[in-house]
């Protein structure tokens, strides 16, 4: 899940644009709240099955973080063990957000599509997106590589596993954080959860898509490797 109630960035290398065979993108900067959202992931893109929603911002998420913010560590807010002091997301100044949305199907399980959760905030200068990007990314390089959750909502206790490092695509820079949660035995020794959070930026925008998969035990991670290639249709779409 992002830090935001909803499902939610990979773990592979560096990447690079999209080749000369791919369509031409919808917009370009500067960008814009509307020309953001058009190039958004969509239920089509996850094929048959998948829905769309807007985050109605209700403070009765499991883990809740305001629509309008940028994730930096995601679950962090409900560990009792972090030793130092780490925000799950960050909200910027001065921007205008596009809003939360929830791309996914209607049941969440082992078998089903994945569940992302995307957004991203424009800003009147480039110069304004760097300072928030560097702000994002200062507090982004808090977050543990192994933190807990002892109590609350079953779906969270257990142990997280966070991996991160920067990203490159189609001329968006950002990090990708790979976490992935796993229950104690005696509350869901069966699944886990493999989630992603991409945060990047370009030019005056900074954009941000969770995608995560419940996985049976066993079953290879390989949320960076499909997070990937959504994004690489996604950022092309936005040039």
């Amino acid at each position: 899940m992002v830090a935001g109630g909803a499902f939610v960035l990979f773990a592979g290398g560096a990447l690079s644009g999209c080749s000369s065979g791919d369509p031409q993108p919808l917009t370009k900067p500067p960008y814009t709240v509307q020309s953001i959202r058009s190039g958004l992931v969509t239920p089509g893109d996850l094929g048959k099955g998948a829905t769309e929603v807007e985050d109605s911002d209700h403070g009765s998420h499991v883990i809740y973080t305001p629509p309008n913010s940028i994730p930096t560590c995601p679950y962090v807010q409900r560990s009792e063990d972090v030793q130092v002091v780490v925000q799950p997301a960050i909200e910027p100044v001065g921007g205008n957000p596009t809003g939360r949305f929830i791309v996914g199907p209607q049941r969440v399980g082992p078998t089903s599509l994945p569940v992302v959760t995307q957004g991203a905030v424009v800003f009147q200068s480039p110069a304004l997106a760097d300072d928030t990007m560097n702000t994002v990314l200062a507090e982004s390089a808090k977050c543990p590589e192994a933190f807990g959750i002892l109590g609350g909502p079953p779906s969270v206790v257990g142990d997280y596993k966070v991996g991160s490092q920067p990203i490159e695509m189609n001329g968006w820079k950002g990090f990708s954080q790979h976490l992935v949660h796993t229950s104690p035995p005696d509350v869901n020794p069966d699944t886990y959860d493999d989630l992603v959070t991409v945060v990047v930026h370009k030019a005056n925008a900074i954009l941000y898509v969770g995608y995560t998969q419940i996985k049976t035990v066993g079953q290879r991670a390989d949320t960076d490797k499909k997070v990937e290639a959504l994004m690489t249709k996604t950022l092309a779409r936005l040039g």
